[in-house]
């Protein structure tokens, strides 16, 4: 999990941690249940890791609105 502390104003958001919450959400995505549980759990002690994941869904659903029929 990504440490409790705050970022400063406009300090970027370290990119480590949200590289393994997309990687959870893609695994997620595509049945692993393990990965689901995981970035729940994650998410439920990390309101920022819950709007991060909440981005990438809406990129995903972007993503699959603009492509019909894939």
């Amino acid at each position: 999990m990504r440490p409790t502390t705050e970022l400063v104003s406009d300090e970027p958001a370290s990119p480590l941690w949200i590289d393994r919450l997309v990687e959870l959400h893609v695994l997620a995505a595509n049945g692993d249940t393990a990965a689901a549980a995981a970035a729940a759990s994650w998410m439920a002690e990390d309101g920022e890791a819950r709007r991060v994941w909440e981005d990438v869904q809406r990129t995903c659903d972007q993503v699959r609105a603009a492509r019909p029929g894939e």
